[in-house]
Order: structure tokens, then C-alpha cells, then sequence
């Protein structure tokens, strides 16, 4: 990024990404302005520590006169690349992208990156965690813990760059070329920032726009959405899909009782899923599509075997929490929509008391209905979304309101018997009540501490 010495760059958001960002344009002699939201006194550790990078921070809006003869402009992942403000930028000729995307230019080593509705990071964690087993020199972020930056700022070269990114990254690509492409699921989400489905769909099927021949796409043949970008050939990389079911002739991988069959030039490899620790159907597709990007990077059927077991999953996905009184409690505080919920309750055995509710992204929670009967015999609503996820439920399964998670959990485990699981699986988003999904999780988890206690 030698181009950028000198140029303007202006960073909208001070997140982890934008701050990540921001150090990178410095580092490489651009001069940096970032806008925030935020005020002065919330903003101030880090103006402390970016103004002596000769970055400038301007607190409290997005000022129209800093983005005045600028050659660049970053948003971060949670500002709407739609905006007039933005649009007119660009109209005036201001390139525009992501941290995602200016990064990426300077990666020279092999990028894998994953996307998809659920399941993105327990899959690109896997990835990581299998290629670390095989002695590779991984670094895994994007979406997830470390910014893409981070990785360029960080100075220590890796093998493989393994990246989760979101829709909202995917928006604001032109150039980004990972060397495979992950596509695990496409359901409703976000639709409180994308327009519709479609626009969703697409933003997600960006991952392959500048992909070439040389290059793969791994995707889940399972799932509708994802099939029919397949089926339409609006991939230009070589493909190569996963499924439950098997593939006929196809090359791929695929479920065959408790192992995984890995077809890669014509070689039929049988990997035993038995020592890996996760739940549900929904956490098998994941391994499938991990197990295919750790053959293409070279790895022995064997040592994935091996490296399968230990692996342990983020937390607030389907986490045991803990027992009381023959009840037993999951978090699943990740889940923040509709299709997240139906899969985590497909991978729990017997009855659930559940809890849902949170603020609403803009979805529909009907299709929660299905497990209502089935497997949803009582539901503890919460937040600003509880009327809603009652009147999804009614008639159908007891419903209780709750004011807070202390509530909820209480509620939840006087209405459940032994044998039974309470799940927090909220189908919507936390920033009602909490910070984000952690928060949410945690005090969940602190709650049935409680409860355990006798508290």
C-alpha cells in the first residue's frame, strides 16, 4: 500500500476494526481523520493513544467538511454504506471500503474465509484449530477477535490467513479474493440493514465475486439458498460442496454414519466425527466444510481426526452451562435469529423450556413456531421483543414474561421438570438489555450459578 503515503484517509468508527484500520493507514503514511458518534470524554483513552500516531479524531458526528478532498474512505462494519453521506463521496471520487478490503490488499499468503448466516465462527475457529494441530502457522480474526489489520500490524507472517467475515464486510469489498470461500447457510438476518433477503443473499455470495478458476468455493449443498447460487453457475471459482446426504459421483464431502467422506481428486478419504465434541446436525455441516479447507491446505485425514477431539467451540454456542435438580441449562446466547434458535433446539434431546426475546433485527419469528408442541413445551419471553415472541406462541405453548435474565432463568426452571433443558436461545439481538450476545451470556450463566447456589 505504498499509495497510500501521503493520501487522505478518513475512517468512520472507532471500533476495534476502525482503530485497527486507522493505525494501518498511519503506518503507511497516510494522513488519518476519524469520525465517531461518540463524544470527547468516551472517545478520549483512545485519542490519547492515536493522536501521537498523528492520527486526528473527531468526536461527536459524522463531520462533512473532513471527508473534503479525501482519496479515502473506510467504514467500519456497523456504518451503512447506503448513506447519502457516504454516496456522495464517493460520487465526488473518494474510493470507499472496509477495513476488511484495505487490509486484504496488502495479504500476500493464502486467505480462507467463511461466511454464512450460523455457524461462521465456530467454523473458522475450527479451521484454525485444525491447520494449529497440524503445526501451521495460522492467524485467524476478521469478523472475529483480531481485525484483519491487526494481522498486517502484527509483523509475524502466517501460512494461512483464516478469516470470518459478515454480510456487512462483504458490502464494502471490490478486490478481496480469498482462495477459498466458505458458504455455510443463508437464512433471514439482518434484514434491519439489508433491504430484503435478496440483497442479503447477495451481500453473502460476494465472497466469490473475484474468485478464479485456481481458487475454492466450499458450500453447502443442504441449503436452499446457498444450492441455488450453485445451481445458477454464479460461481467462478472450482466448487466443491458438502452435505448430510451423499454426493453421488460429485467430489466433496459427505455424512456416512458417524464419519465424513472427503472426495478430493478422486480420492475417497474417511474421517471419523465421532471425537468431536459438538451438538446437533447444524455443527456437523461445519466440520464437513472444515474438514474439506483442511484437506485443500494440505492436511492428513489422520491428524484432523486427531485434532477434532480436542477442540472446545466459542462460548454462548450451545454451552452447557450446568444442572439443577435433573434440569440442565444451555446457553445459546449466539443466536441471534430465528433459523440460530431451530437448530440449537433440533440438537437438544427431549423437552425445552425456552427463553427468547431480545430486539428484533427486522425478522420474522413465526417460523418458530415449528418447534412449538414438538420440542418447545413452555417459553420465558424477554425484552422488547417478549410481546412478540408471545404472540408467536400462543396457543401453543405456555408463555411467561420476564423483566430481566435473573427473572427469566428463575422463571424458566419453575416451569421445567427433571429431565428437561432450559435454553436461552433469544432469535434476536441483545442490545435492548445488554451490550452485546457475551454480555447476555454471561449473565445468563451467572444466573443459574445463582440458582445452583440457592441464591
Amino acid at each position: 500500500m505504498r499509495e497510500l503515503k501521503d493520501k487522505k484517509a478518513v475512517v468512520v468508527g472507532l471500533g476495534r476494526s476502525g482503530e485497527a484500520a486507522a493505525r494501518l493507514l498511519a503506518s503507511r503514511g497516510a494522513k488519518v481523520v476519524v469520525l465517531d458518534l461518540k463524544g470527547e470524554e468516551e472517545l478520549r483513552p483512545q485519542m490519547q493513544a492515536l493522536e501521537p500516531l498523528g492520527i486526528e479524531v473527531r468526536p461527536g458526528g459524522h463531520h462533512r467538511d473532513a471527508l473534503r478532498g479525501a482519496d479515502l474512505l473506510v467504514l467500519s462494519p456497523g456504518v451503512d454504506p447506503s448513506l447519502p453521506l457516504w454516496q456522495e463521496a464517493r460520487r465526488q471520487g473518494t474510493e470507499v471500503m472496509g477495513e476488511l478490503e484495505l487490509a486484504a490488499r496488502s495479504i500476500s499468503e493464502p486467505i480462507i474465509a467463511v461466511t454464512g448466516t450460523n455457524g461462521k465462527t465456530t467454523t473458522t475457529h475450527l479451521i484454525g484449530h485444525l491447520l494449529r494441530e497440524a503445526r501451521r502457522r495460522v492467524f485467524v480474526g476478521g469478523n472475529i477477535g483480531s481485525p484483519v489489520a491487526e494481522y498486517l500490524l502484527g509483523g509475524e507472517r502466517a501460512d494461512f490467513v483464516v478469516l470470518e467475515v459478515s454480510s456487512f464486510q462483504l458490502e464494502t469489498i471490490s478486490t478481496f479474493r480469498p482462495w477459498v470461500a466458505v458458504l455455510l447457510n443463508v437464512g433471514e438476518d439482518h434484514l434491519d440493514r439489508h433491504r430484503s433477503f435478496g440483497d442479503y443473499l447477495r451481500a453473502k455470495a460476494r465472497i466469490f465475486e473475484n474468485q478464479a478458476p485456481e481458487d475454492w468455493a466450499v458450500l453447502n449443498l443442504d441449503d436452499p439458498p446457498v444450492r441455488g447460487l450453485l445451481e445458477a453457475s454464479q460461481i467462478p471459482s472450482s466448487t466443491l460442496p458438502f452435505s448430510k446426504e451423499p454426493l453421488d459421483r460429485r467430489e466433496g464431502a459427505f455424512l456416512q454414519g458417524e464419519d465424513a467422506l472427503l472426495r478430493l481428486g478422486g480420492i475417497e478419504e474417511r474421517i471419523s466425527l465421532r471425537p468431536f465434541p459438538l451438538r446437533g446436525e447444524h455443527n456437523l455441516e461445519n466440520a464437513l466444510a472444515a474438514l474439506l479447507v483442511g484437506r485443500l491446505c494440505g492436511l492428513e485425514p489422520q491428524e484432523m481426526e486427531g485434532a477434532l477431539g480436542s477442540f472446545r467451540p466459542p462460548p454462548h454456542r450451545l454451552e452447557f452451562v450446568g444442572e439443577v435438580k435433573g434440569v440442565t441449562f444451555w446457553n445459546d446466547s449466539k443466536a441471534t435469529n430465528p433459523s440460530a434458535t431451530l437448530r440449537a433446539l433440533e440438537a437438544l434431546e427431549g423437552s425445552v423450556v425456552l427463553i427468547a426475546g431480545g430486539r428484533n433485527k427486522g425478522l420474522d419469528l413465526g417460523p418458530l413456531r415449528r418447534a412449538a408442541g414438538k420440542k418447545v413445551r413452555a417459553v420465558v419471553a424477554l425484552g422488547e421483543a417478549g410481546p412478540e415472541v408471545e404472540r408467536v406462541f400462543q396457543g401453543l405453548a405456555p408463555v411467561m414474561r420476564a423483566q430481566g435474565m435473573e427473572e427469566a432463568v428463575r422463571l424458566a426452571f419453575e416451569n421445567s421438570s427433571p429431565g428437561e433443558a432450559v435454553l436461552l436461545s433469544p432469535a434476536c439481538a441483545s442490545f435492548d438489555m445488554f451490550r452485546d450476545y457475551r454480555e447476555r451470556g454471561e449473565a445468563f450463566r451467572s444466573a443459574v450459578e445463582r440458582l445452583r447456589d440457592g441464591g
